[in-house]
């Protein structure tokens, strides 16, 4: 895959993570008695994107650079791990950020195979807030590889 592409299709990701960022931000500043039943549910699929973003990006470069990326039951997980320990990434993030991001991930575990209904907004108040920090930050970091790689 030419940069050009590359760089474009992680522009892409980090555009549609802010825009995640940005309606978690908004939904997150909805006054407690003013949210709706659903808004719970609604916010734990917007925490869920973060993890589905992180993914897409992780597989763009895995691609790039001709690795092969994880797959399988235990794919998100090794995904995670494989960006976490990767030294021109995840190794040069907060080890908070870290921790965060593995939270996020089983945060979108129990989503997926829960039912909506089921999110209490004790479980996404959280993740909700700290997503638009969360996702500045990987752009940041994203942005940065980007300018990096040959």
């Amino acid at each position: 895959m030419p940069k050009d592409k590359l760089v474009r299709e992680i522009r892409y990701e980090l555009d549609q993570l802010q825009r995640v960022a940005n309606v978690a931000a908004e939904l997150a500043s909805v006054p407690p008695p003013e949210r709706r039943a659903w808004d719970a549910a609604a916010a734990a699929k917007y925490v869920t994107d973060l993890s589905l973003g992180l993914e897409n990006l992780c597989k763009r470069r895995c691609r790039y650079l001709g690795i092969a990326c994880p797959e399988g039951p235990q794919s998100h997980s090794l995904i995670l791990k494989d960006f976490l320990d990767a030294s021109d990434l995840g190794r040069t993030l907060p080890e908070e950020l870290g921790h965060r991001l593995k939270k996020y991930l089983r945060f979108r575990h129990r989503f997926t195979h829960g039912y909506g209904y089921e999110v209490r907004w004790e479980l996404v108040d959280e993740p909700l807030r700290l997503l638009p920090e969360t996702v500045k930050m990987l752009c940041k970091l994203w942005e940065e590889w980007l300018r990096c790689i040959p």
